[in-house]
């Protein structure tokens, strides 16, 4: 606790020192003026002796779990244990690498009442983190001095990925998926087991139409048919120095984390099963795939504090290491962010050892930076060299891609904010289409 000067009592100690000097100076020192110096440090006095004691009692609430680049409300409950009415601000000490909004804040509380004031906080990083102490400062009655007080609460939060993917979910939506609710996500499958009759959609095969079911309804009428369950879907998540990028403020993993947990709950809720692979230099942390909600939450609780390390990724020894563990046909998620021309060869022959036995799907993660650059305008000589310095990285990476499709592997090349929905309806093509 302590008291700070307010900007009333600053300009009246300049007034009364200016009066005092310029009346000494015309008339001699005249023991009125020096009063005006005494009734101020009474006046100061007299405030501070008011400030005696707490009479402000804070308190937080918060969520245990907050998601990454997502934000998370945190609301402080002021009680004003006073008899008179107070006005200040207050300040929250945030979790480390995190963004806040909505402070500093304000309140006015009457007498024997309490305010809530929330605020929010956007956090960059994953893993447990602390929140510290609560400042508040408000007006003494005579205005000249604020009384600042600070309560020490100690709290731990664990910062997880994004698990909530709501926007992802809604773009499925948008685009016509009906079948991918939350809830209630069922996959359209081949012509195996029958489901349910639906009305006719364009683009449905002609032998999929129910006529007699049509005639009757007096309007197209299609069979859909049930995916395949109990299938292994695994997400191989590099965590080499390939994925210690940033885009939008987070990592080439947190992006990578973001679309693996989407689509592992789309495929959980399917029927089918989720696994993760995450290595570097060699693997690093192996869970094999698992079904129901209890597959989901392993998968949560097992990267929510993963980071890229500085090693080199090999993807030869990772890839080696699946097919021992994964005798079953499955499908391999790869997400991944080549740099050199070796580690796309290495990533080419990992990917080819995989057919047939596997299906194998590349997640590339864009670099927008180097696009940028690419389609940056000419403004001096320099330009021209960064600017065909990038288109060439873009084509180098395109010749990539067509590498590794013709490796036998699925690819998705995609911008970061992009990855999530695009992995979702990729994997639910891949149901569609019987591939697995």
């Amino acid at each position: 606790m302590g008291l700070v000067p307010r900007t009333r009592l600053v300009a009246l100690a300049f007034a009364a020192t200016a009066v005092a000097f310029a009346a000494g100076y015309v008339a001699g020192v005249d023991p009125a003026w020096l009063g005006l110096d005494a009734v101020l440090a009474l006046a100061t006095g007299a405030d501070a002796l008011s400030g005696r004691g707490r009479r402000v009692e804070v308190s937080r609430v918060a969520a245990d779990i907050f998601s990454v680049g997502r934000p998370n409300v945190v609301t402080l409950v002021l009680t004003n244990t006073s008899d008179r009415a107070i006005t200040g601000t207050v300040m929250d000490d945030p979790i480390e690498e995190a963004t806040v909004t909505g402070l500093p804040g304000t309140f006015d509380i009457p007498p024997r009442s309490s305010a809530q004031l929330r605020y929010e906080i956007t956090p960059l990083r994953r893993g447990r983190r602390k929140l510290g102490g609560v400042t508040v400062r408000y007006v003494l009655p005579l205005g000249l001095l604020a009384k600042q007080e600070r309560v020490v609460l100690p709290e731990d939060v664990d910062v997880y990925p994004d698990v909530h993917a709501a926007r992802a979910l809604e773009m499925l939506r948008r685009q016509g998926r009906e079948d991918a609710r939350v809830g209630s996500l069922r996959v359209r499958g081949g012509d195996t087991e029958f489901e349910r009759l639906r009305p006719y959609q364009r683009g449905d095969e002609a032998k999929h139409v129910d006529w007699r079911a049509s005639a009757r309804r007096e309007e197209l009428v299609a069979r859909q048919f049930q995916a395949e369950s109990n299938q292994n879907v695994v997400f191989a998540l590099d965590i080499g120095r390939g994925m210690r990028g940033e885009s939008g403020g987070l990592t080439s993993v947190d992006h990578a984390l973001a679309a693996a947990l989407l689509t592992a709950d789309v495929a959980l809720r399917g029927g089918d099963r989720a696994g993760l692979l995450t290595f570097d230099d060699k693997p690093r942390s192996f869970l094999r795939p698992t079904g129901g909600r209890a597959g989901g939450r392993k998968l949560t609780r097992a990267v929510y504090a993963l980071d890229a390390s500085l090693a080199a990724t090999d993807y030869r020894t990772a890839m080696v290491f699946l097919k021992t563990q994964m005798k079953a046909r499955s499908l391999f998620v790869l997400f991944t962010n080549l740099l050199d021309p070796r580690s796309a060869k290495d990533l080419a022959a990992a990917v080819r050892s995989l057919v047939p036995r596997h299906l194998p799907l590349c997640v590339l993660l864009r670099d927008e930076e180097v696009e940028r650059l690419a389609m940056a305008p000419i403004e001096r000589t320099a330009d021209l060299y960064v600017r065909a310095a990038a288109a060439e990285s873009i084509a180098w990476r395109e010749g990539i891609v067509r590498t590794l499709r013709r490796s036998g592997a699925m690819v998705l090349d995609a911008r970061p904010e992009d990855v999530t929905p695009e992995l979702v309806k990729r994997y639910l093509e891949v149901k569609a289409r019987r591939l697995l």
